[in-house]
């Protein structure tokens, strides 16, 4: 059995092939709009709705200050609006600066001088109200040395001014009471880069093998695998060398698509990509072979993809709840490839995830054909 032959024809014949070429182009091409959009920096501003009931100027002064905190946009407004703003979601919080605020820091009052709101349940809003309470410390704590400084003997405007001046300064460069420094040993680690170019090419890969794996479908008396079985022909033999080549469109299309990720590791990424796609071309050849014909297989192979694809959390991040498929998903090759990406221990898996779904692979094709000939 000339093997090379074969591989040859199935060459020829994938190039010439326009509509399985263009399933791996548009998944070169979505992959990479999809890394480019990942990667864009889009600044998270959190908005917050501040009602200033304050009858004296230090309302106004803790606004000032709350302007210079990073990822919150203050807007003043009334509570009407305030409270609408939050109900749409167009805001995440609402502070409320009390009528006395100005009179109880002057008088050292420390009570009710603010009501925080807080809405969305996340880290950023956990540490919002307390980034309030600083700010208010630090209004506290300017009208405070502004007082000990009109009692001193000697004192003028210009060391107000210079005091003012200063403050304003600190403030703005977070050199006192920065609640991020003092949060920074509790603070959750920054959530790591998503990769979801390489992600979704890994689930277009897949599609297209089994796409371009309409070879595997033809059992009839001129099917590929009756006559190279009528032949003395191996089926291990022939799946392998029928499938070079739509292994190597998919790897040349990845280089791509791994180099606008930007991952930190590439090469580890593309060798557990190599045996990720070795191990889904079995996947592919089982998904054709229980297709039977081209007309199933179009039906089949989406659906057939996208579960093992969501199953191995290539698609989307898994939720917390869903946690067992992350234990149960090992099974699959998209597991590894998922672990290698995000620096995980994948090489061993990903290799026995390659033996098992070979071996059955050419199990399924064997009891297929068998049955087939039966028939």
């Amino acid at each position: 059995m000339n093997y090379l032959s074969l591989l040859k024809g199935r060459t020829r014949a994938m190039l010439t092939d326009i509509s399985s070429l263009a399933v791996i182009i548009i998944a070169v091409v979505v992959s990479i709009y999809i890394s480019q959009y990942s990667n864009a920096e889009n600044p998270k501003e959190i908005m917050i709705e501040v009602v200033n009931y304050d009858e004296g100027a230090l309302g106004e002064r803790l606004i000032e200050i709350l302007s210079y905190e990073e990822d919150f946009n203050f807007r003043v407004s009334n509570y009407d609006e305030a409270i609408n703003n939050l109900a749409m979601d167009k805001a995440q919080g609402i502070i409320e600066i009390s009528p006395d605020f100005t009179k109880k820091i002057k008088r050292s009052e420390y009570e009710s001088l603010v009501k925080v709101t807080v809405m969305a349940d996340s880290y950023e809003m956990t540490t919002f109200t307390e980034m309030v309470i600083n700010d208010a410390i630090k209004v506290w704590s300017e009208e405070l040395v502004r007082k000990r400084i009109t009692e001193i003997e000697g004192s003028s405007e210009e060391d107000l001014d210079e005091f003012i001046a200063n403050t304003k300064d600190a403030w703005k460069s977070e050199g006192l009471l920065d609640i991020k420094s003092i949060m920074a040993a509790e603070s959750e680690p920054e959530k790591e880069e998503n990769y979801f170019g390489i992600r979704w090419y890994a689930f277009f890969a897949l599609f297209y093998l089994c796409i371009s794996g309409t070879w595997m479908c033809g059992y009839s008396s001129t099917g590929l695998l009756r006559r190279v079985s009528g032949k003395g022909g191996k089926t291990s033999l022939l799946f392998i060398f029928q499938s070079l080549p739509g292994i190597a469109v998919s790897l040349l299309g990845f280089i791509p698509v791994l180099i606008i990720s930007g991952h930190p590791n590439p090469f580890r990424v593309f060798v557990s990509f190599m045996i990720y796609i070795c191990s889904s071309a079995a996947v592919a050849l089982i998904i054709c072979c229980i297709s039977g014909k081209f007309s199933n297989l179009v039906l089949i192979s989406p659906i057939a993809v996208a579960a093992v694809s969501l199953f191995a959390g290539l698609l989307c991040e898994l939720p917390e709840w869903a946690r067992v498929w992350d234990i149960t998903s090992v099974v699959v090759p998209g597991h590894w490839f998922y672990n290698a990406i995000f620096d995980k221990r994948y090489f061993a898996g990903s290799v026995i995830a390659l033996a098992c779904w070979f071996l059955l692979g050419m199990f399924t094709a064997w009891i297929i054909s068998r049955r087939k000939r039966i028939e």
